[in-house]
């Protein structure tokens, strides 16, 4: 079996800028799953336009958590699979409020708060690996795109202080539930900590700071779990 990984270049001192790819890599690496990485050209084989994806002995998936479930169920539940049922139910919900909800304020920390332009502009050019002065003509019409997706998804229609209040309140959430555990479930990580790992260490570690950094930098243990995953499974990344 051959897996080949496309995402995004490391940044931020992180396997990867974007928390699904994130995500998505760690897991690979915890199912002990051997695998190549690279870098696409564009995202045209995505079925979704998005990043990751990947090519598994020449057939295309995409979705972190689609391609997550397929590898569980063809290698034997390598990671999830001492979990029960009770277990599978709560990982998912939180795994679901922390993609479907918390990212969506990580959104607009990194591309529409209007306090860093020249921060986020310089992240976005690296990110897309656009040259500077194309930046200058589609940055604004990148950053509208954005701010469309996210009026769709209702968090947009919020002021300022309701979007950065909805990001505390899932922190809050997520750093309460954990408490003093090492790890989400039991004595070994599971995907939940993949997920949350990867959208804990894009917040705390976005070179600016924003009322969901400072929210982030508030609760040490979801800090501290970020740092032992990074450890454990990105030796060469953790600080």
């Amino acid at each position: 079996m051959s897996i080949t990984l496309y995402q995004f270049k490391p940044m931020f001192g992180l396997p990867n800028p974007s928390p699904f790819c994130m995500k998505l890599e760690t897991y690979l690496r915890m199912a002990g799953l051997p695998h190549t990485v690279e870098t696409p050209r564009s995202l045209k084989r995505s079925a979704t336009g998005k990043a990751p994806f990947i090519e598994i002995d020449g057939a295309v998936m995409s979705d972190s958590g689609l391609i997550i479930n397929h590898l569980e169920r063809t290698h034997g539940h390598p990671v999830d699979g001492k979990l029960t049922l009770a277990q599978r139910a709560e990982s998912l919900a939180f795994q679901r409020m922390i993609e479907e909800h918390l990212y969506w304020v990580a959104v607009y920390a990194r591309w529409i708060d209007p306090n860093h332009p020249a921060e986020r502009r310089a992240v976005m050019r690296e990110i897309i690996g656009m040259p500077g002065w194309m930046m200058s003509l589609m940055g604004g019409f990148i950053e509208r795109g954005m701010m469309k997706r996210l009026r769709a998804h209702g968090l947009g229609r919020l002021t300022p202080e309701g979007i950065w209040q909805m990001g505390v309140a899932d922190l809050q959430a997520l750093s309460h539930w954990l408490g003093n555990r090492m790890w989400g479930f039991n004595d070994t990580p599971t995907t939940f900590d993949a997920c949350l790992a990867a959208m804990v260490g894009n917040i705390v570690r976005t070179p600016w700071q924003n009322p969901l950094t400072l929210a982030a930098l508030k609760h040490p243990n979801l800090v501290a779990h970020t740092e032992r995953m990074l450890a454990q499974y990105f030796p060469e990344r953790a600080t």
